[in-house]
């Protein structure tokens, strides 16, 4: 069968739903208040960002620990466009993996800088959206950007 045999239709289907983050949602409340929320296991005492209420190193629990915001640019590409949510900063926008200062972990979010400075090493500052819904609502500022 060719493909100008194939009957397709469009549909559009919206679907209203409540999510639940579960033993996430420290991280999630920590961002509502401007905060990053870490984990720190009780047992290894290994520090997961985003937060884990179960450590994936030796599988004991672990409990919410604040971490200062900082952190460190350990690499990063620059996008060719801001994403929708963050067009209105009006600056470059890179994807980046970023150690925050106290962690055992990396986290990939988005840097966001006036100056263009996205480079290995370079400091970094947790800066956070009105709205809270995922992950992608909070970025890093250079502090030289502060």
């Amino acid at each position: 069968m060719s493909n100008a045999e194939h009957f397709e239709v469009e549909l559009t289907d919206v679907y209203h739903y409540r999510l639940s983050y579960g033993g996430q949602s420290p991280f999630f409340r920590g961002l509502e208040q401007g905060q990053l929320i870490a984990s720190r296991c009780a047992q290894c005492g290994f520090v997961w960002l985003p937060l884990r209420p179960i450590c994936s190193k030796c599988y004991e629990e672990a409990a919410p620990l604040q971490l200062s915001g900082g952190g460190e640019i350990l690499t990063s590409i620059v996008l060719p466009e801001a994403p929708a949510h963050l067009k209105a900063l009006d600056a470059q926008v890179a994807s980046a993996l970023v150690k925050p200062d106290g962690s055992d972990t990396c986290i990939k979010a988005f840097v966001v800088s006036k100056s263009g400075r996205f480079a290995r090493g370079t400091r970094v500052s947790a800066c956070f959206l009105a709205e809270i819904r995922t992950i992608a609502d909070f970025y890093f500022i250079p502090e030289e950007d502060d």
